[in-house]
């Protein structure tokens, strides 16, 4: 930055919280470093969150989802760079937005999933939409016949499947033709991988995603997309602009501070600050740091040179329509 470099390390907690305040302390008592990233699993990420505070420094959070981790587990070193349960909620229901309409709940039996059918409940409630049964299941699992079997039983027009990574329960969602019994399934949309591994009978579902690299068109998302398909011979995929945002909301950060780190200056900084990344403009709101921006209402469609269905845009879900509430009680 300014001719001054920045070293990167890291480390991989392999999704475990144990692991990953072990490798948090080796960073911060060892190597000293002065910023911590990442988090792909919210239990690792909300593990990793005292530490922050213990050491006053800055942890930009992402892409774990948890409500909990701008909430309860809150301090004023976590910035969350990545939407949250309750905006990802939001997207789902403005992607169904039929008043009026049954909709039953698929989600893991740990903290994104609770988190996410907490908010998606109360959130269909306000829309209208009438939530007849929330059914949990082991993260781990390949058999859903009885979580399906009771939302066969109530046959509810929608069924919204909050999962993340496989195989998950699309094979069982399959095999038991939900949808040719009238059940229309909505989902977050994942990475291309598993949309190709999973996904390849749903053409024609419905759903939203917080990033597909054909979606957003801004220079910064174009660089992107250049610089993987250059550098790794590939295409981003739904993580990246969590990666690249967060880079980019450091360095504008640092600058600010004209180069000072420090956990309290940097706060300070990004705290409330506005910047341009991948999806567009990006707010961290001063209330609790949760990064506010766009999301995309998709379906997937089949097309000519693709491995896989495509996730095609219906609209752009602007910030300013799913905006979460704060809950961290003002710290």
């Amino acid at each position: 930055m300014d001719g001054n470099p920045i070293q990167v390390i890291w480390k991989d907690d392999n999704s475990t919280p144990s692991q990953a305040v072990t490798d948090a302390k080796t960073l911060l008592q060892d190597d000293q470093v002065n910023i911590l990233a990442g988090g792909v699993n919210s239990a690792s990420a909300i593990a990793m969150e005292p530490l922050a505070l213990k050491y006053h420094t800055v942890y930009m959070v992402g892409p774990a989802v948890a409500d909990s981790i701008t909430g309860q587990y809150y301090n004023k070193y976590i910035f969350k760079i990545s939407p949250n349960s309750y905006m990802e909620a939001k997207a789902a229901v403005l992607s169904i937005g039929t008043p009026g309409s049954t909709v039953a709940q698929l989600a893991p039996s740990y903290a994104f999933g609770y988190d996410s059918v907490t908010a998606f409940q109360k959130l269909a409630t306000q829309a209208g939409l009438k939530d007849v049964l929330n059914v949990f299941a082991d993260p781990t699992a390949t058999d859903f016949t009885p979580q399906l079997t009771r939302i066969l039983q109530v046959h509810p027009k929608y069924l919204f499947v909050t999962w993340a990574g496989a195989p998950g329960p699309w094979n069982s969602i399959a095999n038991m033709k939900l949808q040719q019994q009238g059940i229309t399934v909505v989902t977050g949309i994942p990475n291309i991988a598993a949309i190709q591994a999973l996904f390849g009978q749903f053409a024609g579902m419905r759903g939203f995603t917080t990033y597909y690299y054909q979606l957003p068109h801004n220079p910064i998302n174009e660089y992107l997309i250049q610089h993987d398909e250059s550098e790794f011979h590939t295409v981003p995929d739904l993580f990246d602009p969590d990666g690249m945002a967060a880079a980019i909301a450091l360095v504008d950060g640092l600058k600010k501070t004209a180069g000072n780190a420090n956990g309290n200056a940097l706060s300070t900084a990004l705290s409330g600050m506005s910047f341009k990344g991948p999806k567009g403009t990006y707010t961290f709101r001063a209330s609790d740091h949760q990064a506010l921006q766009n999301q995309y209402s998709v379906i997937l469609k089949n097309e000519p040179g693709y491995a896989y269905p495509v996730p095609t845009l219906l609209k752009v879900i602007p910030a300013s329509e799913t905006i979460p509430p704060v809950l961290n009680g003002g710290q």
